[in-house]
């Protein structure tokens, strides 16, 4: 879209449940079906139906004007894997109190843990590490297994991007946090 002073927008349903086209198993999709029936997911959604997106002027990102239209996007990036963008996006999608909305948008994250890219796995970290101050009430406690996602982050190290990397002090806080099955041992190599 474009107004008349030529600013650009992007116009998203946000009334639409978003999730990966699941194909024959074989590979993952990075197509996004858009539920629009789903009366659960339109009930939560309030007096908002679509989310406006301005363009930044370089036209090289989209601004953000809630925390609800962050988190919906960081879901699309997640689903068509475009980690980069998901990763640079995580520190602005939390917050210690969510409206409905804001919950079911987050809750989506629980259904892309089968996503094994090795970005894919940085970026469940770095959601793990911003969020593990706002306690074990949280309605952002993260639904996967810090332990696993470590596990399979320093497995597939070398073939995570380099804009998708944690920091030292970032493994460090994940490392803590994790707690491994008797027995086992993160891999070395």
């Amino acid at each position: 879209l474009q107004n008349e002073d030529n600013d650009l927008f992007v116009l998203i349903p946000g009334c639409a449940l978003p999730r990966r086209l699941h194909v024959d198993g074989s590979h993952l999709s990075v197509q996004v079906l858009l539920d629009r029936r789903n009366q659960e997911w339109i009930s939560n959604m309030g007096e908002i139906r679509c989310y406006l997106y301005p363009v930044h002027s370089s036209k090289s990102f989209l601004i953000t004007p809630s925390l609800a239209s962050s988190m919906y996007l960081m879901v699309m990036y997640f689903i068509t894997g475009t980690y980069q963008e998901v990763y640079k996006m995580v520190e602005s999608c939390v917050s210690e109190d969510l409206t409905s909305e804001e919950a079911q948008i987050f809750n989506q994250l629980e259904f892309l843990g089968n996503d094994n890219h090795p970005d894919a796995h940085a970026c469940r970290l770095k959601l793990s590490a911003v969020t593990v101050g706002l306690g074990d009430s949280s309605a952002m406690k993260c639904p996967w297994s810090v332990y696993e996602e470590m596990r399979e982050y320093v497995k597939k190290y070398d073939f995570v991007s380099s804009a998708c990397r944690l920091t030292t002090e970032e493994e460090l806080l994940l490392l803590k946090m994790s707690t491994p099955s008797v027995g086992y041992r993160l891999p070395t190599e």
